[in-house]
């Protein structure tokens, strides 16, 4: 069944067009300028993002559009000679999907149910992201996503400022996390990112499905498209630019960029996605 989308601009067209404007920063700096960390810093933030909307979605389904999607960038990395392991982004999304609903029983029962699977996640990140990307972190976002959504309904068993430690926690953890994967970034620099991800913590906590249908936006008509457009084709536009980075990269790194001379694993801990 094809889903009918708003004709006006959404909360989550904006807030997936800021979500992908981050990540191809990232990718920006991964592909083409490893050494600029600030572009990484700045692109890092996107993830939390991708994954509570995981969570806060209505529907876990899992459409024959992202089976393909991940598989067409999994074969772009074996042809571009990079890694094998782990699974790109969109398999740890369709892992989410699968395990969701599971992990909400679990999880908010009570805030020892709660306190004791972020633990168990957190504990299962690193060994698990050998698998796929960003590993068991994943469904810890995806777990504040859905209690934000069902806010009202799950601070019946937890309390809401137990909720917010467990934000406040998976945002902490995630942000230990990528000191261990890029740990040559300056002060200043983990500074902003530790500001960033405030600033996308709140974000997320206050996040609710809006249309705007006003005169909200003082924009031509033109950019809200461009806004739609990459809210609403993210799964696209991953793809094709992954795609494409990978391929200019051939080109311009032949050395690094090797036709078909895969890995099983990347040369680093873990891989940027």
């Amino acid at each position: 069944m094809t889903k009918t989308l708003p004709r006006d601009l959404t909360s989550y067209d904006l807030l997936k067009a800021l979500a992908l404007i981050l990540m191809i920063t990232d990718h920006v700096g991964h592909f083409f300028y490893p050494d600029e960390m600030w572009l990484r810093i700045m692109g890092r933030m996107c993830v939390p993002i991708w994954f509570f909307l995981i969570g806060f979605a209505r529907t876990t389904e899992i459409t024959r559009s992202l089976w393909i999607g991940g598989a067409l960038v999994a074969v772009s990395a074996l042809i571009a000679g990079q890694y094998i392991l782990p699974l790109n982004i969109l398999f740890t999304i369709i892992i989410i999907r699968i395990f969701r609903e599971r992990f909400v029983i679990a999880a908010f029962r009570s805030m020892d149910t709660l306190r004791g699977l972020f633990f168990i996640l957190f504990f299962l990140t690193f060994p698990t992201a050998l698998l796929f990307e960003y590993g068991a972190m994943g469904m810890m976002f995806a777990l504040f996503g859905y209690a934000v959504r069902k806010m009202e309904e799950v601070s019946q068993r937890v309390d809401v400022i137990y909720l917010r430690i467990y934000a406040a926690a998976a945002l902490f953890s995630y942000y230990l996390w990528q000191g261990v994967i890029m740990p040559h970034v300056s002060i200043d620099q983990a500074l902003v990112f530790a500001a960033g991800l405030v600033v996308v913590g709140v974000m997320l906590w206050r996040f609710k499905p809006v249309v705007y249908t006003g005169g909200e936006f003082f924009v031509a008509r033109s950019f809200i498209r461009i806004f739609q457009f990459m809210g609403r084709r993210t799964l696209e536009i991953y793809v094709a630019h992954v795609i494409l980075f990978r391929l200019v990269c051939m080109y311009l790194y032949p050395e690094e960029y090797v036709f078909m001379a895969f890995k099983v694993l990347p040369a680093g801990i873990f891989p940027a996605f």
